[in-house]
């Protein structure tokens, strides 16, 4: 059986959802195919590791609250991990809801099963009665997300991984986190604060590798004060169950815990796709070759969300969502890099935006690096101490901002502030003009102007 359709998106999670609902609003007939109406976005991903973070907040907050000034026996206070699981999964349920009425407004036509290339133009969907559809397109959107690969270091049908933590039947007494990068620290993070001893092992010399070493340093020192064991330049070969305790092997030695996870990275889902039968080209680690327009080798495909290995986040998959579907609309939109920013919602926060000083080095710019710390000056807001750390690379000449990071109580607000100084090329003696909500960003611009 074949059909026609005018448009068709891969992939039923946010990035396609987002573009459908821009596609069908300009009138066009637009399918979405996926195995689940909101991906793994509603189910082991983002909506799980949300609520995690915000409990683990909660219960943190409340201990120290307790700490400070509360008395009276409330030692006995614990996690309900059937509780949590059962949160989790209302909450997985609203989201899933909140997509379905999404389609049904825009009167797309949502299709449950799988989907791969049969050729240029033409893909075969797969229902789950087994039955093969072949649609042919005449502009195909490819937003599957992103998969933890299968890993080699443990054999074993139990998952070591983040949806583990809502099946458990009692915190863990330690964990160990392989993987140092955005996912293990946040991971590590909720663990920290429902008070778990933790260890983070990287196969790198440092945690956070995308980010500069200067804020990578000053962030490992933060984890380390709470607690954190950090292992650098072990790269994990082999865990192994001994009784009660899990143990991570490597040339370096051996980490043991009673509880583990891997965080070792996630890969663009398209193995199931047969690009090839579409022309559809990929690079050296198999990823798919896109430009800038997110049109891959085939004019009539587009990439978008956690698929595009761009970013893994859904701030990415809105935004190249809306710049793809306008492209196959007939726009000429290109995404900008240097104003995506990455937020990691650990403890403390971790956030940039622009280039990095390496980055502003390997382009040749004439550039200046101006760092700033703030103490702990925010009374009972930062219970935990932390210094807000920030480091900002700035073109000499002209005085605009190239790109900031920073670590600490408030640095997602402030890197959403220097997105848009970045994107309109402000310069150090503009921003001072500005009241911010927050007086310490208010200290930190006119310290800026100042000094630049």
């Amino acid at each position: 059986m074949s059909k026609s359709v005018d448009y068709i998106i891969i992939g039923a999670g946010p990035a396609g959802a987002c573009a459908a609902n821009i596609i069908s609003k300009s009138g066009k007939k637009v399918i979405i195919v996926g195995k689940v109406l909101g991906g793994s976005h509603c189910s082991i991903n983002s909506t799980s590791s949300e609520v995690l973070v915000n409990f683990s907040k909660s219960f943190e907050k409340f201990r120290m609250v307790k700490d400070s000034y509360i008395s009276g026996d409330i030692e006995n206070v614990a996690l309900d991990f059937k509780k949590i699981k059962k949160l989790v999964d209302s909450n997985g349920n609203k989201s899933k809801k909140s997509f379905l009425e999404n389609m049904e407004d825009c009167q797309v036509e949502f299709i449950e099963g799988s989907a791969c290339f049969s050729g240029s133009n033409m893909v075969d969907i797969t229902t789950g009665e087994n039955q093969v559809v072949t649609y042919k397109f005449k502009k195909c959107l490819i937003a599957t997300g992103a998969v933890a690969p299968k890993s080699s270091l443990y054999n074993t049908k139990k998952n070591l991984d983040v949806a583990a933590f809502i099946n458990m039947e009692e915190l863990p007494e330690s964990v160990a986190i392989i993987g140092g990068g955005a996912l293990g620290v946040e991971v590590a993070s909720f663990f920290t604060r429902f008070g778990s001893k933790v260890t983070i092992v990287e196969k790198n010399d440092r945690l956070l590798p995308i980010f500069d070493p200067y804020i990578s340093k000053k962030y490992e020192d933060t984890l380390k004060k709470r607690g954190v064991t950090v292992v650098t330049n072990h790269d994990i070969t082999k865990i192994e169950r001994v009784g009660q305790k899990y143990i991570a092997l490597s040339d370096a030695g051996s980490i043991e815990s009673e509880e583990i996870f891997l965080c070792t990275g996630i890969v663009a889902a398209i193995s199931e796709l047969m690009l090839e039968s579409a022309g559809i080209n990929t690079d050296e680690k198999g990823r798919i070759i896109f430009g800038n327009n997110l049109q891959t080798d085939n004019k009539n495909v587009y990439v978008a969300g956690d698929v595009s290995h761009i970013m893994m986040n859904s701030s990415w998959a809105y935004y190249s969502a809306m710049v793809a579907a306008k492209n196959m609309l007939g726009a000429d939109i290109e995404y900008t890099s240097e104003i995506l920013p990455v937020y990691i919602d650990s403890d403390p926060e971790v956030a940039m935006v622009g280039l990095s000083e390496e980055q502003a080095k390997e382009r040749g710019l004439e550039y200046g690096v101006f760092k700033y710390v703030f103490g702990n000056i925010y009374g009972f807001a930062n219970l935990s101490g932390a210094q807000t750390v920030i480091k900002t690379v700035y073109e000499k000449n002209t005085k605009t901002f190239l790109g900031i990071q920073a670590m600490g109580r408030g640095a997602n607000d402030l890197i959403a502030i220097f997105a848009i100084i970045i994107k309109l090329k402000l310069n150090v003696e503009q921003i001072p003009d500005f009241v911010y909500i927050d007086p310490v960003f208010n200290e930190f611009f006119n310290e800026v102007a100042e000094k630049l």
